[in-house]
């Protein structure tokens, strides 16, 4: 009964279908269940008549699947073609029937459609390729690390990131392989994961390659810790080593200068702000040299750029090379650099120093395109003993020694004062009312007279650069006598600022169109007694400049003068500085026309053999010289000397500074033929030039 029960509620069911396949005598269905219709829409009947309906809707692939192994806990799984050429999946489970002697007569089974269970079972096996191709091929590092830190599963990233097999322990959070400055936190980043959310913190770290480097990679820890497929963190990884290079880089190019590769002025004044902040746990001494290099404007204007940059590296490598270890030496700009020394034992250390950097970087010349170039540099050095003092204003107080060792000669050092800072401020001052002056138009030319000894006869005119406060083109406070003798600030004071920030050139070439257009009116207004020629100053960085027999020539032809009406003085000592530069420039000139005058004569230690190659045609000797006729025998023989020096070249000679009467006589009696100096008059403005030409 419970049989029959059985087989009528597998006979009535839908989702199941019972059959009988005899084998003998014939192949075909006994008995199929109703079931089949739902499930195939073929009816029953069609299968007990149709002997070849099995292989009719077996698909052709599944078909020798039916003669596996008949047991009943073994599935086998075949597809159904449906009446309407669907395919169905079915799980068949199948038992034989055998004879008396143990032949198999027929095959009974229970099959069930199994199409959704195996769709969704395909489609996750796909999703489970999908994923695992994901992880093995995916370039970031996915890794699984245990609650007790160690590494349960690594994606094959691991040997492209790291060079390291999945099975070594290298991403632990025990540190085998992590940085010591990054383990702490790497470590925290475990200790403080989530679950998954939205956002998912990020930290880095350094990783040790295989190879012996440090790799930098990006982490985002997920806590999946009580997740029981995974019971672990989930660790995503990747590479940023090229990321933190450029940062790094960056940041090198932000502190460092890109022509020497020693740190900029922000670097410098950041180790010298913690070098102070020293002081405060330890007593010491910290010093700051500021080293400016001695005549660096005219090799850059004169040999270009490219040698400057040149000039500027091999100082950078011999102050590397000349340091103690933990020093710093930098270049703030331009042709400066600083130099920062601490734990210094007193200020005698100090001096040492100084005295050793300047020595190595004047120890063999620079060689620049065959040149040989000895370079040399002035020095400033400030101490500091205490942390209250600002980076900024220690370094001022530097640069303002390193000014007085300008002044006082160049290729040496000073150390600095407090009086230094004052004269800083002021020469501050005095820049900024000079850039004002000339937006005022408050600068102005005035010339002192050169006679001739003979008969005391005009014959020339010196143009002297003057500064008069007040309203533009003023002429003097009380516009009257011409008299420059109460101009502030001095005119050596201007001269030196125009020549520290550049200004000498606009300023050098407005005073060469002023002379020769103040000439061209006095030769209108007085062509009697206007002076032959007039003579204007030309500086160093002047000089360089390729640029000036352009300025010369365009002055001249404004003017409408002729070329040989105007005298351009150099001093000795610029013409000294680079021989062949300077004879460059000044064959440019002399290819003009003009006159050249060596200003300053007896100052700057220019053997004859050098005096003979400079196309000049007149020698100005120095008024120290002069001060000393008629009272110091040796003054006069030095005078005798450069007359009979000029007289061998074939020179004229002027002498500059005769204000007493007695020097005038001497230099009558030497065989001097012309001069000038207060003796004959003051440096007067133009208008009273102009009127001392006219009235007399």
């Amino acid at each position: 009964a419970a049989d029959e029960r059985f087989r009528l509620l597998v006979e009535g069911a839908r989702d199941f279908i019972s059959y009988r396949f005899r084998l003998v005598p014939d192949q075909r269905f006994e008995h199929v269940s109703s079931g089949v219709e739902s499930i195939l829409g073929v009816p029953p009947k069609a299968f007990l008549d149709d002997p070849d309906m099995w292989d009719k809707l077996i698909h052709p692939d599944d078909r020798d699947k039916a003669g596996q192994e008949l047991d009943p806990a073994t599935p086998v799984i075949m597809r159904w073609r449906k009446s309407n050429g669907e395919y169905v999946v079915l799980e068949h489970r199948r038992l034989g029937v055998y004879d008396a002697d143990g032949n198999l007569v027929a095959v009974e089974g229970l099959a069930h459609d199994v199409t959704e269970a195996t769709l969704a079972r395909l489609e996750l096996e796909a999703r489970e390729r999908r994923f695992t191709s994901l992880v093995q091929n995916v370039s970031d590092l996915i890794i699984v690390v245990s609650p007790i830190g160690e590494m349960q599963y690594a994606s094959p990233s691991l040997q492209r990131l790291l060079g390291y097999g999945g099975d070594e322990q290298v991403l632990g959070m025990h540190g085998e392989r992590i940085h010591p400055d990054d383990l702490p936190r790497l470590r925290e980043a475990f200790a403080t994961a989530q679950p998954p959310g939205p956002n998912t913190p990020v930290t880095t770290a350094r990783s040790m390659h295989k190879d012996g480097s440090w790799r930098w990679l990006e982490y985002s820890v997920t806590d999946l810790c009580d997740d029981p497929s995974v019971h672990g963190y989930v660790v995503v990884a990747r590479d940023i080593t090229d990321r933190k290079n450029a940062e790094a880089q960056l940041v090198h190019l932000a502190l460092h200068d890109t022509l020497t590769g020693l740190p900029n002025r922000a670097l410098f004044l950041d180790r010298l702000g913690l070098a102070l902040s020293r002081l405060e746990r330890r007593q010491g001494l910290a010093a700051v040299f500021f080293l400016d290099l001695d005549y660096f404007k005219v090799v850059n204007d004169s040999l270009g750029h490219s040698a400057g940059d040149q000039v500027l590296v091999a100082v950078g490598n011999r102050l590397e090379q000349s340091l103690r270890d933990g020093d710093t030496a930098a270049r703030l700009g331009g042709d400066e650099f600083a130099v920062l020394c601490d734990d210094l034992v007193d200020e005698g250390e100090a001096v040492q120093i100084a005295e050793r950097l300047g020595a190595a970087i004047a120890a063999c010349p620079v060689v620049l395109g065959g040149r040989e170039l000895v370079v040399t540099v002035s020095i400033g050095v400030a101490f500091a003993t205490q942390s209250t003092q600002r980076p900024e204003s220690l370094l001022r107080d530097a640069d303002a020694a390193m000014y007085r060792a300008k002044e006082r000669g160049r290729a040496r050092y000073e150390l600095f004062d407090a009086a230094m800072r004052t004269r800083a401020v002021a020469r501050l001052e005095t820049e900024a009312a000079l850039r004002m002056a000339i937006d005022r138009e408050q600068l102005s030319v005035s010339y002192q007279p050169e006679v001739l000894l003979a008969d005391g006869s005009l014959v020339g005119a010196e143009a002297l650069l003057r500064w008069r406060p007040g309203a533009p083109g003023s002429s003097g406070p009380d516009g009257c006598d011409g008299s420059d003798a109460e101009l502030t600030p001095p005119p050596s004071d201007v001269i030196a600022v125009a020549e520290e920030t550049g200004l000498i050139v606009p300023i050098g070439a407005w005073v060469v169109r002023e002379a020769c257009r103040h000439l061209a009116r006095w030769r209108e207004i007085a062509p009697d007694r206007a002076p032959e020629r007039v003579a204007v100053n030309l500086s160093g960085r002047q000089l360089a400049r390729p640029e000036l027999p352009d300025v010369v020539e365009g002055a001249l032809h404004a003017a409408g003068i002729s070329a040989c009406s105007l005298c351009l003085e150099i001093t000795e000592s610029v013409l000294m500085e680079d021989i062949d530069v300077a004879i460059g420039a000044l064959k440019s000139l002399k290819a003009i026309g003009v006159e050249i005058a060596v200003d300053c004569f007896g100052t700057g230690y220019s053997s004859l053999a050098h005096l003979r190659r400079f196309p000049v045609d007149i020698l100005k000797i120095d008024h120290s010289f002069v001060a000393g006729l008629g009272v110091n025998p040796e003054d006069a023989a030095i005078v005798r000397a450069i007359l009979a020096l000029a007289r061998t070249l074939d020179l004229a000679v002027v002498a500059e500074g005769v204000e007493r009467a007695e020097q005038l006589y001497e230099l009558r009696d030497l065989g001097c033929e012309r001069a000038q100096g207060n003796l004959f008059a003051a440096p007067l403005s133009e208008p009273a030039f102009a009127d001392l030409l006219v009235n007399g």
